[in-house]
């Protein structure tokens, strides 16, 4: 029988597609299930299995995994799916009120996207209400091109504070040199989901897994509970960290070691 992650009532502990973007999605829904994960958090992109409502909803009912959120597709890699921002987010939201799930993802502005940066500053905390769904704006990654650069608006602890709900990236905040324990604190009255992985602080987005790293998780992950968070705790990990090259053994344990140590410290006192 594959491991189960217990229900504590307060956070749950889900998987991000883009973990294993390389794999079929059938694959991504079976090898969540195994290794203990509560839901997935299904990253929309250019591969139209991940486009389709249908074919989503089946591997969710085949392998009793619920989607608990949809990432819009928002990546650069993702910029012809689904048109522009506006038109993201509302298939976004249709297809997460089919699926069931509670949270949309979606990103900053980009330094030429005007149009979208004024709609986003000035509809986004109303837009979605009454559809059930909570759309969530995302701390952004900066670049390492010889030195760190920030391409979107809002991408600061005070111009967040603007949208009423926040999607929290560690490894975002680490690329920027932000405390995730001060972001924590400045942040967690308008944090309802999170995308936790840890970070080599070296610059650069490196979706490791929980225990490597020099991101305190331990502490930020008692902080979650001692503070009472409610929302997703998303897994984002990278397929190298996962080491996927050396199958699929490798992957589930690392799939459940990194659940093991989530649950270990957020349910710590």
């Amino acid at each position: 029988m594959p491991e189960k992650s217990e229900d504590n009532g307060k956070a749950k502990f889900t998987l991000s597609s883009a973990s294993l973007y390389h794999l079929r999605l059938e694959e991504v829904f079976r090898l969540a299930t195994q290794a203990g994960y509560q839901g997935l958090e299904l990253m929309v992109t250019n591969q139209e299995q991940t486009q389709s409502t249908k074919l989503v909803k089946e591997s969710a009912q085949r392998y009793n995994l619920p989607v608990t959120s949809i990432h819009a597709p928002f990546l650069l890699a993702a910029k012809k799916v689904w048109g522009e921002p506006r038109s993201k987010i509302d298939m976004s939201i249709e297809m997460a009120q089919s699926l069931g799930a509670q949270v949309v993802v979606v990103h900053l502005p980009y330094f030429w996207q005007l149009d979208y940066a004024r709609w986003l500053q000035n509809n986004l905390n109303d837009y979605a209400k009454g559809t059930g769904v909570t759309v969530a704006v995302e701390n952004a990654i900066l670049l390492n091109l010889f030195r760190l650069w920030n391409f979107s608006f809002f991408n600061s602890l005070q111009k967040l504070k603007q949208f009423e709900h926040l999607v929290f990236d560690t490894s975002h905040f680490a690329i920027a040199g932000v405390d995730i324990i001060e972001a924590w604190k400045e942040l967690r009255t308008r944090v309802c989901h999170i995308h936790l992985s840890n970070n080599y602080l070296m610059g650069f987005d490196d979706h490791a897994l929980p225990f490597d790293g020099r991101l305190p998780l331990d502490r930020f992950l008692r902080s979650l509970s001692r503070d009472g968070y409610q929302g997703n705790i998303v897994l984002e990990l990278g397929p190298g960290s996962l080491e996927t090259r050396l199958g699929e053994e490798r992957i589930l344990n690392n799939l459940r070691r990194s659940l093991r140590y989530c649950m270990e410290y957020y349910n710590k006192p």
